[in-house]
């Protein structure tokens, strides 16, 4: 692998170099001004294993971004795992979606509307019975009660909580790891004692999710895989 920098020199920085890989596969490396070219060099050199699989990464995130075709040999999302697509059509079986040993199964004609259509009503299925599972578990230990919830078609919102406690979240929550919906969870039951997002909100959330800031920084980088 030929690989291509931009080196960013730095007064302020003493001895260390950094790199970083942004988002269009642009790798830039942070260095000490009078670092000599031979030294950056040699410390990307050193780095290429962890670039190959950044960059690999960052391609299997931007193929997800494409328009999806619903066929053969594509990834779909679910519980933070990518898992193949395999479409056929039996007219004389149930249309639908399958998922057995971690593999779709879509059985339905060539329609990629209709398509599309098993693939939401299958997550908003799954995101009830999985959600409104967890929801009960960290109602019960956190005494929240709330007054219903609801699985919705946001797209920009994760979950909310209303002024009377009626919790609802994205059925593309589903496509998360299970510790991030935990995560999301608990941020929007804990709305039900805080109407708001000040430090003593957050301290709640962080007394029952230690980690939360590492879940809401993978929703934020993730979140465009989950378009359907």
């Amino acid at each position: 692998m030929n690989i291509t920098y931009t080196v960013k020199r730095s007064r302020k920085r003493k001895k260390t170099m950094s790199l970083q890989v942004c988002g269009d596969a642009k790798i830039i490396v942070s260095a000490p001004y009078f670092t000599p070219a031979d030294d950056i060099r040699r410390f990307v050199e050193q780095k290429r294993g962890w670039l190959a699989k950044i960059l690999a990464r960052q391609k299997r995130e931007t193929a997800q971004l494409k328009d999806k075709a619903y066929e053969t040999g594509e990834h779909l999302f679910y519980l933070g795992q990518l898992f193949p697509l395999e479409v056929f059509f039996e007219p004389f079986e149930k249309e639908g979606i399958v998922f057995r040993n971690n593999r779709f199964y879509l059985n339905c004609r060539g329609d990629k509307a209709l398509r599309k259509h098993y693939f939401i009503s299958w997550y908003k299925q799954k995101a009830d019975e999985f959600i409104r599972r967890r929801v009960d578990f960290f109602s019960r230990i956190l005494q929240l009660p709330y007054e219903k919830i609801s699985i919705t078609s946001a797209e920009s919102r994760w979950g909310s909580c209303s002024e009377n406690n009626n919790i609802s979240f994205s059925y593309r929550l589903i496509m998360a790891p299970p510790d991030v919906v935990d995560y999301v969870i608990v941020h929007e039951l804990t709305h039900i004692r805080e109407k708001n997002h000040s430090s003593r909100f957050w301290k709640k959330v962080e007394k029952v999710i230690p980690s939360f800031r590492e879940q809401r920084r993978w929703l934020n980088h993730n979140h465009r895989n989950f378009a359907l």
